[in-house]
């Protein structure tokens, strides 16, 4: 798989015009965007070249806020870093963007939301998106997934355990796959704790979809047309963001490089996120990452910022802020 490399990062800059001010705003305002370029509440299309892309609000999971989300910062710094960014100190809320991809006739997902189980939490709703954006989810042809984590492969299955795509071919990163398939890796996390239960989750999503349809990748090719590979391990041990390419723009998806309230561990990205997996590994990959899409301008795309999540990185004292699309 492709790794981390600044000539997969340059050029592009012009695909997204941006703010000229850096984000100061709360996440809990996300859910406000309504009526975008696409239409509907929650979607938010632009044009990376020829390939439209549309950005998918699959929903805002709030909670209060009563221990530390970082096993690296304390509750009071993680609360300092909430309101340094006017947000509430005693709340999180996690927002979920999966891209929806046209490229000449055929339609192409990028992670696929939490899923139809978790509607009940305010989240999971990609579905409905796709339906009010009028995308039957039988034409889409690809789904290609970052990682593993239930909010990112939720939506592959619906509620009744069926595929939810049913005609698309599923392409998921091999280093992911050989993790999480792996018996004696989820025989070593503990029972009922969260990683015991991903693994299971893993189990229970890729059990309802037949294996013809599942497709690995690695080794750096294209995995749909315009859009490859690029290995950024530490969140998962297969985590892949991607490089979508038309002409001469360009654009990053990061998925999960940064997590949780994304905002935070992008001005602070030397903290640990509770769902990295290998902390150490994460902060090398993200810093490499965004040093690169902030010395090239280039623009990018983060599951887990403020809808509809498009815009730029920039440094910003000893890390970096996020400057969200104008």
């Amino acid at each position: 798989m492709t790794p981390v490399s600044r000539r997969h990062v340059l050029g592009g800059a012009a695909a997204l015009t941006m703010a000229s001010s850096t984000v100061r705003t709360a996440v809990a305002q996300s859910p406000g965007a309504s009526n975008t370029e696409a239409g509907a509440p929650g979607l938010h299309r632009i044009k990376i070249g020829d390939i439209e892309i549309t950005s998918i609000l699959d929903g805002v999971r709030r909670g209060k806020l009563v221990a530390s989300p970082s096993r690296s910062a304390s509750l009071e710094q993680y609360q300092e870093a909430l309101a340094a960014d006017n947000m509430p100190r005693d709340e999180i809320a996690l927002v979920f963007h999966p891209l929806l991809l046209k490229t000449g006739d055929r339609l192409i997902m990028i992670d696929t939301g939490n899923g139809p189980r978790t509607l009940n939490a305010g989240t999971g709703l990609t579905a409905q998106r796709l339906a009010a954006a009028g995308v039957d989810p039988a034409k889409i042809d690809t789904v290609i997934i970052s990682h593993f984590h239930g909010d990112h492969i939720g939506g592959l299955v619906t509620l009744e355990g069926a595929p939810a795509f049913p005609n698309a071919e599923i392409k998921v990163p091999l280093d992911e796959w050989n993790y999480w398939l792996d018996d004696a890796n989820m025989n070593k996390a503990a029972e009922g704790s969260n990683l015991r239960n991903a693994h299971a989750n893993v189990r229970r999503v890729f059990g309802a979809i037949p294996g013809k349809y599942v497709t690995k990748f690695g080794g750096g090719k294209e995995v749909a047309p315009g859009i490859t590979a690029m290995a950024t391990p530490g969140h998962t041990p297969g985590h892949t963001s991607f490089i979508i390419s038309s002409g001469s723009h360009t654009l990053l998806v990061q998925a999960d490089v940064t997590s949780g309230v994304a905002v935070v561990f992008v001005r602070h990205p030397d903290w640990f996120g509770g769902g990295d997996m290998d902390g150490p590994q994460a902060v090398a990959t993200r810093r490499k990452l965004y040093d690169m899409l902030a010395a090239d301008k280039m623009p990018m795309a983060g599951y887990h910022l403020p809808f509809p999540a498009l815009g730029r990185i920039e440094k910003s004292g000893g890390g970096y802020c996020f400057v969200p699309a104008a």
